[in-house]
């Protein structure tokens, strides 16, 4: 819906003006407007992307005396319920936005009300009264803030480039990030590449008070109950939920659409939409030629025309896709390894002219059970019960090149289920990230883990390349970052079973630091909202009930979520064979992205270059081109963080030229 920024500098001043050229780089999230508040000691701004009472819905929010005051990018899709229950008490709202019950909830019950939003928000809101400003994000992190402290003074935004229009906020790279990145493929909150920029962890309020201090306290920690077994009743609950969750999402006082592919989970929402809206319309991107076998473009113009939804489609060719691929990683803020990233953007673009608000079947799979991962560990549960399973597992050599069998087989060795679930999300081993490592960064590395880095707090020292797990193992609190990061959601749920303990760390820690990051992002920098219908609280909450059993059964994912669909969809389309969004990015490594891999890992001035071994990035770039191993998923996150580098520390934009030669 909107970009906010802001500084609070408690006994200083915050520049009104360098808070509106923070909020000038967020047009894009909202070009139907600004608005600023300024008080001693803070100074507000936000951009809007009018979607809720687009005459009257004008921000900074206050309550009636003014002394609370808020901006706040997101919707808050329970706001009609929470509107009576304020006005039944006396207060008294001047519009019909969704916004507008923030700072009078705030007024009746403090910092805790966030607890009451069923919603997706990134929330500033000033408190006159104690002069605080509280920083919110929604449970999941749908929408992202960022923050930098420099002593007492505090600068926010959505997005990493409106902070850097702060001049005091410093770029240098955080080698702990750097790591963390490496070994998961994404940088997990609180940390961004940036060591003075850190993400708001989802589900966590952020206060800071008059005399400069700072607390973070999380709202959202209830760990899941997995007991029910009750099947039927489960399929008619999840059935009626997952249509309340898309009815709820579909608020709306400007055109919604779909983004559709030919599966299950955007088929699903467009069913519901059909149901409850007088016209759908409905918008795929396919891929031509290198994604030709994935293209779901007619099996979505299949799905549309059933439910009577006008569909829009547009087929991306290679070099048109090529081309984009550098910047549209830059768009992201943050180094990804995730190839397909440009998918949503494509997309977004498509449907803008006519609707600037979308809703997706993206997260699903994290709470449902539907990846490999959830399948492997399942099967890695029930081996790991056969006496001499664990040691055999670990004396098998790993093949090269065939990461997905040296996960497994690592699964099943697993001397733990932290070990489990980190060998499930890892890129590089710690043997490949020592290997690869310079001397000097892997020295850095290590005294910033004797310093605390490596007990999750925000530290912005630099992790050890030799392991996830110190010597003493988890007990001993001697972990790395990146498995401090996982152990933190992990430990909540340490009593259940390995998959129980998955399902609930995917949903609160990749699916927020990767795919919706990138999901909004790419959707925003196209002034598209997304919503996500499947991580609506409710419907979590009741898929958190079941037992894991429930989800993967047969060892086949989505179990439950797909008999419960098959009320709204043909079992054809429940069925069908997964296809996502796959790039040959392994091909084009080895051929039109070689040019630009190189001058990234290799140039003279490139981060690679600086951070790692020059025959080790030599090594791994021959030994894929050459087709001895598949290197992909390391190359990619390599040649994405030299981008980004390039991007948001040398202020380099990439030569797309070299992609697409």
């Amino acid at each position: 819906m909107c970009g906010i920024a802001g500084i609070h500098a408690p006994g200083g001043a915050a520049d009104p003006r360098v808070v509106a050229a923070m909020t000038r780089t967020l047009v894009h999230r909202g070009p139907d407007g600004d608005g600023f508040f300024e008080a001693p000691g803070v100074a507000l701004g936000m951009r809007r992307l009018a979607i809720v009472d687009p005459e009257h819905g004008h921000q900074p929010l206050r309550d009636e005396s003014g002394d609370v005051v808020a901006v706040f990018n997101g919707e808050i899709y329970n706001h009609a319920e929470l509107r009576r229950e304020l006005e039944a008490g006396g207060h008294r709202l001047r519009s019909g936005s969704d916004g507008e019950v923030i700072p009078h909830l705030f007024e009746e019950e403090g910092p805790g009300f966030v607890a009451r939003l069923n919603g997706i928000f990134a929330i500033a809101l000033w408190d006159g009264r104690t002069r605080t400003l509280h920083l919110f994000r929604d449970r999941f992190g749908v929408k992202p803030l960022y923050y930098a402290r420099d002593g007492r003074r505090l600068a926010f935004a959505s997005e990493v480039r409106a902070l850097l229009a702060d001049p005091s906020v410093p770029r240098d790279v955080d080698p702990v990030a750097v790591d963390e990145f490496l070994t998961l493929r994404f940088v997990p909150s609180p940390r961004t590449a940036l060591r003075a920029v850190r993400k708001l962890p989802p589900g966590t309020v952020l206060s800071a008070g008059s005399s400069g201090g700072f607390r973070e306290t999380e709202y959202a920690v209830d760990a899941p109950s997995p007991v029910r077994r009750d099947r039927a009743a489960l399929v008619a609950e999840y059935r009626e939920a997952f249509e309340q969750a898309v009815v709820r999402q579909m608020m709306s006082d400007v055109p919604i659409g779909v983004m559709l592919s030919g599966g299950v989970d955007s088929g699903a929402v467009c069913a519901v939409m059909a149901r409850h809206a007088p016209e759908v319309k409905a918008y795929t991107v396919g891929f031509g030629g290198f994604g030709a076998d994935v293209d779901e473009t007619a099996a979505a113009a299949r799905t549309a025309q059933l439910f009577g939804a006008e569909h829009r489609s547009l087929v991306i060719g290679e070099r048109e896709y090529l081309e984009a691929l550098p910047h549209s990683m830059l768009t992201v803020e943050e180094p990804v390894g995730t190839t397909s990233a440009l998918a949503v953007r494509f997309v977004a673009e498509l449907m803008r002219p006519e609707v600037p608000v979308a809703l997706s079947g993206q997260g699903a799979d994290e709470p449902l059970g539907g990846y490999g991962r959830h399948r492997g560990v399942r099967i890695a549960e029930l081996l790991r019960r056969v006496p001499g399973a664990r040691l055999a597992a670990g004396l098998v050599p790993r093949p090269t090149g065939r990461d997905a069998v040296a996960r497994g087989l690592d699964a099943v060795a697993a001397a733990d289920d932290l070990s489990l679930l980190l060998g499930a999300y890892r890129v590089l081993t710690p043997f490949e990230r020592s290997a690869l490592y310079r001397s000097s960064f892997s020295a850095a590395l290590d005294e910033a883990w004797a310093n605390g880095a490596g007990r999750g707090g925000a530290s912005a020292g630099p992790v050890s390349a030799a392991g996830s797990v110190s010597s003493g193992g988890p007990s001993s609190g001697c972990l790395t970052p990146a498995a401090a990061a996982v152990e933190r959601l992990r430990s909540r749920v340490g009593h259940l079973s390995p998959l129980s303990q998955m399902l609930y760390v995917d949903t609160r820690f990749s699916l927020a630091d990767e795919l919706l990051l990138i999901a909004d992002k790419m959707s925003m920098a196209a002034s598209v909202e997304l919503r996500v219908p499947m991580l609506d609280q409710d419907l979590v909450a009741l898929a958190e009930s079941a037992t894991p059993s429930q989800h993967v059964r047969r060892l086949r994912g989505k179990a439950l979520h797909k008999e419960a669909l098959e009320g709204l969809l043909p079992k054809e389309i429940v069925h069908r064979r997964k296809l996502g969004w796959r790039t040959p990015v392994d091909a084009w490594l080895r051929s039109e992205l070689r040019p630009l891999l190189d001058e990234v890992l290799l140039g003279e001035g490139e981060l690679c270059r600086e951070l790692f071994e020059e025959r080790e990035l030599r090594r791994l770039a021959d030994e894929h081109a050459t087709g001895r191993a598949d290197h992909t998923r390391s190359l990619f996150c390599l040649l994405s963080l030299g981008l980004w580098h390039r991007g948001f520390v040398q202020s380099r934009p990439p030569v797309v030229a070299a992609a697409a030669s």
